[in-house]
């Protein structure tokens, strides 16, 4: 007891044990109060979730242990400290933002989120977190200058055995919570895993835990049965042309709808008219259902990547993306490359950045054969929030449409609902009021915002279904939304009862015959396929075949498996499928005319050419300068050296990043005729 006694009554250990004990505790504390936005919160979680809450704490305790190898530990620890606060306020900005939370994948979109920032944030706040930001750095960096440091001599052996012990009682911890229950393994809704684990476990588990996980029972043995069951493999296999007859290749339109849902599923808020009357008249004539998606407020990539590869997300590692991680390297069976069995000519439009969630990378590896993007797009109206309005879509899916006689597959993304959402009002004449429902003035703003936003795109909607009707061509338009919004709606707020539900309706000008049903995003393109008798493709065959088997999902998980990181058994050990070499845009931007002007006793070189954008950029004997878009047919450039054979090359250029996405023929300019 004497020794006891000693040890507590030493000022060097009282100082440990806050350090070490009591810092960690506080600062799970805190970090969970952010995490739930409310100081009750944190407690409730402390006290009726003791066990997550304890092993949250012991994974902040681990980092800090480290401190007792350091001289200089209040920089260390004031360090560490400042880094997990830091990640749990961007957690709950996020929250507020998005309504899904902080995680691991978000690492990987910090250059995506510095180009959208300003459409979130008013200036004044980036400037004010700029400066808290560099405050905090300019205290951590004076504590590291000038910071007490440890005045007794550390006993490095006897403090790497208390920092072991330390991540033996974590990593023991995290594993006896793991198996009996008090943590999971697999999210299957990261906003719920947030809540009921806590952050700092949820936000590891993203870090280390990803792709899809080996299977126990994988082997040639399981992926052989698999294929025995769809048709023995034998026509699910690229370049089999015999087996790919159809009496129907319709042109198969999918188009996602940012944000986009049907605002009167939210109840007690009522309109002065139906945000969106064209779409729930087409949900009354065409078949459709709920699509149960993955994420709410962001995430549309990861919508697209279920749409397009028919893969479960929930089989990946939590809050990952794979459109920034396996799909920027390596390439992936897709209903895009299984549409070019029957003969379809593939593109993707968006209306934003081509490289966005590295769209333009990874679209070549789900086998697109051409991809319009912003960048080769006439856009005049922007959103409040300037985003590209939806209406110009529709001329750009008419182009893909018109430029052969082949069938067409389109995957187009659309961006006007995109957030964030003004709480000011800034649309002077809406055609769509809230009547009653929300008391707050800020956020009845940002839905009517909202409202409006959708139903222009729902009038968008009318105009390119007449624009197909009148194409005369036989046509599916599958259209939906990738997630809801971030305007903080909860379950208890929506008649369905899931804010992680869209709708969908599949519209067609053929009398296609379809059953309504409420599927899974990754379900959605194997019920298309499944309807025109289309089986290539494994993971399209599996959907159609397996459905309604008990070991669907495990059997899913397999393939996944299989095809991203495992041997490729399904394939014989080798991928039929190779990256296409993508064509940016549908019409050919070419230079004509270099062309001297002088105005005012400037001297300017006009280049005259076909379909150049605002997004065109000149470069000059490979400098590149600044360009004036004069219209599409002209651009314009300070220059006032021209000589023979200066060379001459248009470029379409990422304005945010200066990627240049593709680029005109060299043209040498020959000076004029006397």
């Amino acid at each position: 007891m004497s020794k006891l006694k000693a040890f507590f009554n030493n000022q060097i250990y009282r100082k440990n044990i806050f350090w070490f004990i009591v810092l960690p505790f506080l600062l799970e504390l805190v970090i969970e109060m952010l995490n739930r936005g409310s100081v009750i919160g944190g407690f409730k979680f402390l006290f009726t979730s003791f066990v997550p809450f304890f092993c949250n704490m012991m994974i902040i305790l681990a980092t800090l242990s480290i401190g007792l190898l350091v001289k200089k530990r209040s920089f260390y620890l004031t360090f560490v400290s400042a880094v997990w606060l830091f990640f749990g306020i961007v957690n709950r900005v996020l929250l507020t933002v998005r309504v899904t939370p902080f995680n691991a994948a978000d690492l990987k979109l910090m250059d995506a989120a510095a180009n959208i920032i300003d459409q979130y944030f008013t200036p004044f706040l980036i400037f004010l977190t700029m400066i808290l930001i560099a405050l905090a750095i300019f205290i951590i960096v004076m504590l590291f200058i000038k910071g007490p440091v440890v005045g007794y001599k550390i006993n490095y052996w006897k403090n790497l055995i208390i920092i072991g012990v330390a991540f033996l009682i974590c990593i023991g911890s995290l594993n006896v919570a793991m198996e009996t229950g008090f943590l999971a393994k697999k999210f299957t809704n990261l906003t719920n895993a947030y809540n009921q684990y806590g952050f700092i476990y949820c936000f590891g588990s993203g870090m280390f835990n990803t792709g899809v996980k080996k299977p126990s029972n994988y082997s040639q043995d399981t992926i052989d049965e698999i294929l025995n069951k769809i048709d023995d493999g034998e026509n699910v296999f690229p370049g089999k042309e015999e087996d790919k007859e159809v009496t129907r290749t319709p042109n198969i339109i999918f188009l996602q709808l940012e944000s986009f849902f049907d605002i009167n599923q939210v109840t007690g808020i009522e309109f002065s008219t139906d945000p969106i009357p064209y779409f729930n008249k087409l949900k009354e004539e065409f078949p459709s259902g709920y699509l149960n998606v993955f994420n709410i407020g962001y995430g549309t990539c990861n919508t697209e990547f279920e749409i397009m590869t028919s893969m479960n997300l929930d089989d990946f590692g939590p809050g990952e993306m794979p459109y920034k991680s396996i799909l920027k390297d390596q390439t992936c069976e897709s209903v895009v490359y299984d549409l070019k069995e029957y003969g379809y000519v593939t593109h993707a439009i968006h209306n934003n950045d081509a490289t966005f969630y590295t769209r333009k990378t990874v679209f070549s590896n789900l086998g697109f054969d051409t991809f319009t993007s912003i960048e080769y797009m006439d856009v005049e109206e922007y959103t409040y929030e300037n985003w590209a309005k939806d209406k110009y879509l529709t001329e750009e899916i008419i182009k893909c449409l018109k430029m052969n006689d082949d069938p067409d597959y389109i995957y187009t993304i659309s961006v006007q609902g995109h957030g964030s959402y003004p709480t000011s009002k800034v649309i002077e004449n809406p055609e769509v009021t809230i009547l009653s429902g929300v008391a707050d003035e800020g956020r009845k703003n940002a839905i009517e915002y909202y409202s409006n936003q959708i139903h222009e795109m729902d009038l968008f909607l009318e105009e390119l279904t007449t624009a197909l009707e009148e194409l005369g061509e036989e046509t599916i338009l599958v259209m939906y939304g990738d997630h809801l919004p971030g305007l903080g709606f909860s379950d208890d707020d929506m008649l369905n009862g899931s804010i992680y539900q869209t709708e969908y309706i599949v519209w067609n000008n053929f009398d296609l015959k379809m059953e309504d049903e409420d599927i899974e995003t990754y379900q959605l393109s194997p019920k298309i396929l499944g309807a025109l008798d289309m089986t290539a493709g494994v993971i399209n065959n599996f959907h159609q075949q397996y459905k309604d088997d008990e070991e669907y999902l495990s059997g899913l998980q397999n393939l996944e498996y299989d095809i991203l990181f495992g041997d490729q058994l399904a394939y014989g050990g080798v991928s039929p499928y190779n990256k296409t070499q993508i064509q940016m845009g549908i019409d050919e931007i070419k230079i004509d005319e270099i062309r001297e002007v002088i105005e005012n006793d400037k001297k300017y070189v006009d280049i005259i050419g076909e379909n150049f954008t605002k997004y065109s950029v000149v470069y000059i004997n490979n400098d590149i300068y600044d360009t004036e878009f004069i219209d599409k047919s002209t651009l314009r450039v300070k220059y006032d050296k021209l000589s023979t054979l200066d060379s001459f090359v248009v470029s379409q250029v990422d304005k945010d990043s200066g990627y240049v996405l593709s680029s005109t023929k060299e043209s040498l300019y020959y000076g004029t005729e006397e």
